[in-house]
């Protein structure tokens, strides 16, 4: 059973050349079913579920090698993760930072996710090194840049942030990109009409939201010297929403919204998923790798949860509308379960690899810039 799910997780390593040495590639894939069996990214816990005809410390060592030693092709994982979604879909690129302290290790993560609001994927990921400080506009623009190599602009439906990501060269990019966006903008910045010579601030958002308690859409406005439009509302916390984008200003606080498929993703992956926090790796080029396997794992697990959803049984709703349990979590429960006793999981992987590889040609047939990049 195991050796034979590896060998369908096998195939789809080939297609998408994340590794070139044969025996790395024999490696991720067993390794991929030790994360989802173990549910833990220390290495002497995945041991125990990579490889049962040898020893755990053996396991462990190997591990460390592929650490030490293996150089993954981030950018073919970045076109795994992309094909995974139908190639007629237009997606959400959500962009957030996350960060946790292990000692006096601080790990600070810029991470890009795609979406199509029903399933989110990782895309592109950093390792900042500043500590717990914020990114700037070149890491963003850089990690952008990588997402148009890869994707392009009429596919993307939306890009949405939080308070963090604004800036003059930032927007900027953005709108002459031709990519939709909404983000929220700090209380303390100037919201200026746009034909006053940048004279007129407007008043401050506490007074105008006493007299539109329903909200605030203000047209053609500048925001760090570029042209948009603006909401100002109340957040479900209750705390003042500040928003900015170049799409209808009304429509702003539903396009916002959006952005919580990344702090889902990430509870998924630090918490209540693969429990990344609790890694004891301090080096951001083995990081990196790190967040790379969980993520790939995370995708099978994902997909897996949809297809139950969709084909088997449905996840149930609690009261409050969202669902019971994620697609992911839902996924790394029944690879689990079904890695104990049936074939049927050998099936399900079979049929992921054949839906990436469709809509791996149908992405290319559409985009003759990656056909260099692609070897399906």
């Amino acid at each position: 059973m195991r050796y034979s799910l590896t060998n369908e997780i096998n195939k789809l390593i080939d297609r998408f050349p994340i590794l070139s040495h044969l025996s790395r590639k024999k490696f991720l894939a067993m390794y991929i079913l030790a994360l989802i069996n173990s549910r833990n990214v220390q290495f002497c816990e995945t041991a125990n579920h990579l490889n049962p005809e040898v020893k755990n410390k053996s396991n462990e060592t190997r591990i460390q090698d592929f650490y030490r030693k293996a150089e993954l092709n981030f950018d073919q994982i970045a076109l795994l993760f992309f094909c995974i979604f139908p190639s007629s879909q237009k997606l959400d690129i959500v962009i957030d930072r996350t960060e946790w302290d292990f000692g006096k290790y601080q790990c600070n993560i810029l991470m890009v996710v795609l979406s199509n609001r029903t399933l989110t994927l990782p895309f592109y990921w950093e390792l900042l090194d500043n500590k717990s400080g914020n990114s700037n506009t070149e890491n963003r623009i850089d990690l952008v840049k990588k997402c148009l190599d890869i994707i392009l602009p009429q596919r993307i439906s939306l890009f949405v942030g939080d308070r963090e990501f604004v800036g003059h060269h930032w927007f900027k990019y953005l709108k002459y990109n031709k990519i939709n966006f909404c983000f929220r903008i700090p209380k303390h910045h100037n919201i200026v009409h746009y034909d006053e010579h940048m004279n007129k601030i407007v008043q401050k958002a506490e007074h105008l939201h006493q007299a539109y308690p329903n909200g605030i859409t203000l047209s053609n406005r500048l925001v760090d010297g570029i042209v948009g439009n603006v909401y100002i509302g109340t957040g479900k916390d209750g705390e003042l929403l500040f928003l900015f984008g170049n799409l209808a200003a009304p429509t702003l606080p539903k396009y916002y919204e959006r952005r919580w498929t990344i702090e889902s993703f990430f509870q998924n992956l630090k918490g209540r998923g693969f429990n990344l926090k609790i890694t004891h790796l301090q080096n951001s080029e083995k990081l990196k790798k790190l967040i790379a396997c969980v993520s790939l794992a995370y995708a099978f697990c994902s997909n897996t949860g949809l297809y139950e959803h969709r084909k088997v049984q449905k996840i149930k709703n609690k009261n409050h509308g969202r669902k019971s349990t994620s697609f992911a979590r839902k996924g790394i429960d029944i690879i689990r379960d079904l890695l104990k006793q049936t074939e049927l999981l050998d099936q399900l992987v079979e049929k992921f690899v054949k839906i990436i590889c469709i809509n791996a040609r149908k992405i290319i047939a559409k985009s003759d810039f990656l056909h260099e990049k692609m070897v399906i």
